[in-house]
């Protein structure tokens, strides 16, 4: 009777897994390509770019990118074909879960970064404020984001394939040990970072009395000078209020998958029953969807005035009616060789296509 109850329950769970990565993340992947695209896009405006946040708002965003196209897309195409590659390729396991990795990686490190600057930028202190920079910026990007490649290689090259489990880690016990820190670190590094950084941007700006140093100079260079830093101050503001809502969203959608990561680190010596392990396999695959979703839809990031807005839109659809243009043109030279080349994608109602 134990072993029918564990076998249901396994089975039921399953399918309801099965039923929230065809309902769930398969729109999220779309919508979250579609986001990602336009977060790096929006963030490559004139208006925007010159900023350091935006430098790590479109490394993030295509982290996310990375991620979704060789994480969250093969686990839909699993939940449609119940096929995955990894189980049968070595080479395809270490290369999917390498640049996996990298995207989770990098994208984490970089909003770890846009909070510290964030808090920065924030301090009453000169000295902190002069840190937020590019050149600090730039060797942070490279510095970091280099040593982090160098250690998913690492990560990559331990991957093997489990007749029964697929593409996973080694149980060697020197790289096991390797494993249980490097998933401590990177649960528990970002939410531990992202909360701190916010508490303490949330305190600098809180703080009474606060006032900015404006030399002492003639009228004129100092009407300008309050102007420059009055755009300034109000850009900057914009930016730690969408960190602010990047760190509430981390948490909120990280929280179970971390917690995951944690208590399979802990209880991975343990003997669990059929049952036990069934809810921890339903809990783990509903935690990373959780995590598939918050980098799908992180923020739809919305520029800053409507001026910039419509500058945006006006962008897009300049673009949009060039590639409409170039379509129908080829269109209309296919049409003129064979009918039969021409799609109805391509084609508008005035060309006569089949």
């Amino acid at each position: 009777m134990n072993t029918t109850t564990s076998i249901s329950l396994s089975t039921y769970l399953n399918n309801v897994q099965l039923t929230i990565i065809r309902s769930l993340l398969t729109p999220i992947y779309v919508i979250g390509t579609i986001n990602n695209i336009a977060n790096v896009l929006v963030f490559s405006q004139n208006t925007l770019r010159s900023h350091i946040c935006s430098w790590y708002f479109i490394g993030a965003s295509i982290g996310h990118l990375f991620y979704l196209n060789l994480g969250c897309l093969t686990r839909v195409l699993w939940g449609w074909t119940k096929y995955d590659l990894s189980f049968y390729s070595l080479p395809y396991c270490r290369a999917r879960i390498y640049f996996v990795l990298d995207g989770l990686t990098v994208s984490r490190y970089l909003f770890c970064l846009i909070s510290i600057d964030r808090w920065m930028t924030t301090s009453k202190h000169v000295r902190i404020r002069q840190l937020s920079s590019r050149k600090v910026a730039l060797r942070l990007l490279i510095g970091g984001i280099s040593f982090l490649l160098l250690i998913n290689t690492i990560m990559s090259v331990g991957y093997t394939i489990d007749k029964d489990l697929g593409c996973g880690p080694s149980k060697e016990p020197v790289f096991a040990l390797f494993n249980t820190i490097y998933n401590i670190i990177l649960s528990l590094g970002p939410l531990s970072i992202l909360f701190l950084f916010s508490l303490l941007t949330l305190f600098n700006i809180r703080r009474p009395g606060r006032q900015q140093i404006v030399p002492v100079t003639m009228t004129t260079i100092n009407t300008e000078v309050g102007r420059t830093k009055g755009r300034y101050r109000k850009t900057d503001v914009q930016f730690v209020k969408l960190a602010l809502v990047q760190v509430a969203g981390y948490m909120l959608f990280n929280t179970l998958h971390a917690y995951n990561t944690i208590y399979a680190v802990i209880t991975v010596n343990h003997i669990k029953s059929a049952d036990r392990r069934a809810i921890d396999a339903f809990l783990g695959g509903l935690g990373l969807n959780l995590h598939y979703t918050y980098t799908g839809v992180n923020t739809i990031h919305i520029c800053s005035n409507l001026n910039e807005l419509s500058a945006f839109l006006d962008h897009i659809f300049l673009v949009y009616n060039g590639i409409d243009y170039i379509s129908k043109s080829i269109c209309v030279i296919l049409a003129s060789v064979s009918s039969t080349f021409c799609t109805y994608s391509f084609c508008s109602d005035d060309i006569n296509c089949h």
